[in-house]
């Protein structure tokens, strides 16, 4: 039989004992989507060995699904590709594809629509396996094993330790740290890390720790002249008490080299805690100081100028980064032989690279565009592949209060801190509303709809779900109902079909978001889930006594649709209540 490649499935085992409430699946967690896609390239596979067509001339299969349940469960476009190809009508190809699906027990139906689509409708025992078997897997339904597995390291934040996390971080550390969740999800070794900017040369931590000293002085009662572009939010009077509280009252007269690294480690502190609260981890506080501490910067330098792309000019060191696609050169080492911010960069992507991850993802902010070119060109320079080292940019967002504007500062000037928005709405709708749209979009946060406790809000909506979930099986335990998936070949109303299929995308959405690190499609598959479940809740009564086999399987259907939300919630950072 000819071979059709079908893009990244894994060979299928044969399917034992029947359809009905068992699917083995290979050890490689294949799911719905390419199990169907595996089918019908098998059935291109007959037809084109039929028809004498050469295998390397049949483009790849894509099943999608279907947007009308009267159009079946999924739809191909096969017929449509190949026609140039093999230089037939698509409706010929389509015909010869529909007969040769028809001798498939999982299809009910393969119908040819418009020029050449072909519309498949799933068998009630095949989707009932399924079913069951989604009912099997429970919190592993979202997982993948990605072939090949790689290491990831995804750097997010990484803003100064020189003042608190703000509203204006929150977007990028919801979208770092769950797109690391969907990684791992997809089979991936994933590590997060804080790039922390801590130059000891730095002007900016430099004004903050004698802001800090400033503050710490008028403590004690002492006169003291605030300093020229220094840092006047509430946080500075904070870290300034702290320093009074936890050293003392001796460090008056103490400058930089004492306030500096003392301020610094508490801000930091701040910031753990409002990113933990939040549901951000890392597992690495990288130090920007430690590159020159450890000599990684002038060895990153020397490798660049072994490999050729640095040059000599008016007394400075310059990267050859217009070879790499960047607009001008770039100064690594100024006249007066200090390294440039840049200098740092090389050496800490270089390191990166060194500790042996496959890829980096870096998540930065919209004025960082600009750094993009340069940062790669570095990477070039020292000879790892573009391709490599990815930046995903987010987008501002603005916050909307009675469908107008709100202005998230202060009245020293300084941002609303995360923690009081978390204060104000929760850290799960705080999460859930900063994911919802795509990070490479501005995006308007609603205040007033986040406030709400009711199924308007679309944290609550898919919440809710999982609650009603819960509370139903509590009640079938009581009356002396279980579940059984064996009896899952039975759902074949409508909103338990649809239900059954929207628990398998599940896994399609994982694999496509850590493909196109798009991770805001993950808030409308949980959204669309929710709305599958409050239908067939509504439409079809679970607890019969006069059907004890119908309400097993729908049972199952419930268990396993608890299970889906349990795993888009834990990847998206939000919880999933047993009852609001």
């Amino acid at each position: 039989m000819a071979v059709i490649h079908a893009a990244n499935l894994p060979e299928r085992r044969p399917l034992v004992g029947g359809w009905a409430g068992k699917v083995l699946c290979s050890a490689r967690m294949l799911h719905l989507r390419q199990d169907v896609t595996r089918r019908v390239s098998e059935a291109v596979g007959r037809m084109a060995e039929r028809q004498g067509v050469e295998p390397e001339s049949c483009p790849p299969v894509e099943v999608v699904a279907s947007k009308r349940p009267d159009h079946g469960d999924y739809s191909t476009n096969f017929a449509l590709v190949a026609a140039p190809t093999w230089k037939r009508a698509p409706r010929e190809i389509a015909d010869a594809l529909a007969e040769a699906l028809r001798g498939d027990p999982a299809f009910a139906a393969a119908e040819i629509a418009g020029p050449g689509f072909i519309n498949l409708r799933l068998s009630p025992q095949y989707l009932g396996g399924w079913t069951a078997e989604a009912f099997r897997r429970e919190e592993r339904l979202g997982t993948l094993e990605a072939e090949p597995s790689e290491r990831y390291l995804v750097e997010f934040v990484s803003v100064n330790p020189n003042g608190p996390i703000h509203v204006g971080h929150g977007r990028g550390a919801a979208y770092g740290d769950t797109l690391s969740r969907i990684l791992i999800a997809a089979g991936h070794a994933v590590e997060r890390e804080f790039y922390v900017n801590d130059g000891v040369n730095s002007e900016q931590m430099r004004l903050f720790a004698l802001s800090v000293k400033c503050r710490y002085r008028e403590l004690l009662g002492l006169a003291s002249e605030f300093p020229e572009g220094g840092y006047r939010g509430e946080y500075v009077d904070e870290i300034a008490r702290q320093i009074l509280d936890q050293h003392g009252d001796g460090h008056a007269d103490d400058g930089a080299e004492f306030f500096q690294p003392t301020s610094q480690e508490l801000m930091m502190a701040v910031q753990r805690d409002d990113l933990a609260r939040f549901g951000v981890v890392f597992d690495r506080w990288f130090s920007e100081q430690s590159l020159y501490d450890n000599g990684k910067v002038p060895q990153a330098i020397e490798a660049l100028r072994a490999r050729g792309h640095v040059y000599e000019k008016d007394g400075a060191l310059w990267l050859r980064s217009t070879e790499f696609g960047d607009d001008k050169d770039r100064i690594v080492i100024r006249s007066d032989g200090r390294p440039t911010y840049i200098a740092s960069d090389i050496a800490y992507h270089k390191d990166k690279f060194d500790r042996g991850y496959d890829r980096l993802i870096n998540v930065w902010g919209a004025d960082h565009h600009g750094y993009i070119a340069r940062t790669a060109a570095g990477i070039q320079a020292l000879g790892y592949e573009r391709e490599r080292f990815e930046v995903v940019i987010t987008q501002i967002v603005r916050f909307l209060e009675h469908g107008e504007t709100k202005q998230m500062s202060k009245r020293d000037g300084t941002l609303v801190r995360l923690s009081d928005l978390m204060d104000e709405v929760g850290v799960d709708v705080t999460r859930f509303f900063y994911l919802m749209r795509s990070v490479d979009a501005h995006m308007d946060f609603d205040l007033d709809l986040a406030r709400e406790h009711s199924e308007k809000n679309p944290v609550y909506y898919v919440q809710y779900a999982h609650a009603r979930i819960t509370s139903l099986l509590a009640k079938a335990e009581e009356a002396g109902f279980s579940a059984d998936p064996s009896q899952c070949h039975l759902l074949m109303e409508q909103p338990e079909r649809e239900l059954a299929l929207k628990i398998w995308d599940l896994p399609y959405e994982v694999g496509r978001s850590a493909a196109s690190k798009e991770v805001h499609t993950l808030t409308t598959y949980a959204l669309d889930l929710a709305r599958c479940y409050h239908n067939f809740y509504d439409k079809c009564r679970v607890l019969r006594p006069e059907d004890p086999e119908r309400s097993a399987a729908r049972l199952a259907l419930c268990k396993a649709t608890r299970s889906a939300i349990r795993s888009v919630c834990s990847l998206l950072g939000i919880s999933a209540p047993d009852a609001m």
